[in-house]
């Protein structure tokens, strides 16, 4: 186990599944930085491209990658936070990942923390989060009552058809994204973010408005 460093500095590594998770999680974490009244703690965000890569790929970014660039940069990493689809869960094998086995080996490179962070039930679900940014970036005039659709994917696709547009994944939802009032996503899923913001150092008082 690495020996800490009393001149490091901890930092936070967030590994998320995908494109549309990155994008979120960097607008999240840009939302934080000017609304907590305390500095955040250093971040970086990792994206696996598939929630498998937890078990055959994270170990090794972090052995191979992340822990030498966090030496050389003077920094520890001090937590590892995982964000993964939910949904991914409920049709297939809870043990697609070996969450618990993967702690372990965490650890034993010397980091403190880890963080299961599920997005229930995907990712798109967060982003609806916010209907009123989604329609004002989609020129809506008024909120839809209902969404047709058996997830957040396809409700979003559904918002998106009323207007003869497509919702497309990964990086083309940067614009939506940026549309969106993190504060709005942050309050309704602040339970589940709970433990991220402890890791980050994040405070707010009260909800900030944009």
């Amino acid at each position: 186990m690495a020996k800490k460093d009393a001149q490091q500095m901890p930092q936070v590594v967030i590994f998320v599944e995908g494109d549309t998770d990155e994008v979120l999680f960097k607008a999240l974490v840009e939302y934080y930085k000017r609304v907590s009244e305390t500095e955040l703690r250093p971040c970086k965000i990792c994206n696996l491209r598939g929630v498998t890569r937890y078990s055959s790929k994270l170990l090794a970014k972090l052995k191979n990658e992340i822990l030498p660039d966090a030496r050389k940069g003077g920094y520890l990493v001090q937590a590892v936070c995982c964000s993964y689809d939910t949904d991914v869960f409920d049709v297939q094998s809870p043990l697609i990942v070996n969450w618990d086995g993967l702690r372990k080996q965490v650890n034993r490179m010397g980091i403190a923390e880890f963080i299961r962070l599920g997005i229930k039930s995907s990712i798109e679900d967060w982003l609806l989060c916010d209907m009123a940014g989604a329609c004002r970036y989609l020129k809506l005039k008024s909120a839809p009552k209902a969404l047709k659709g058996a997830d957040g994917c396809a409700k979003l696709n559904d918002l998106y058809t009323k207007v003869g547009r497509v919702y497309q994944k990964g990086y083309q939802a940067k614009g939506l994204v940026e549309a969106l009032d993190m504060g709005v996503i942050r309050d309704k899923r602040k339970e589940a973010l709970k433990e991220l913001e402890t890791v980050l150092g994040v405070k707010i008082k009260g909800r900030p408005g944009r």
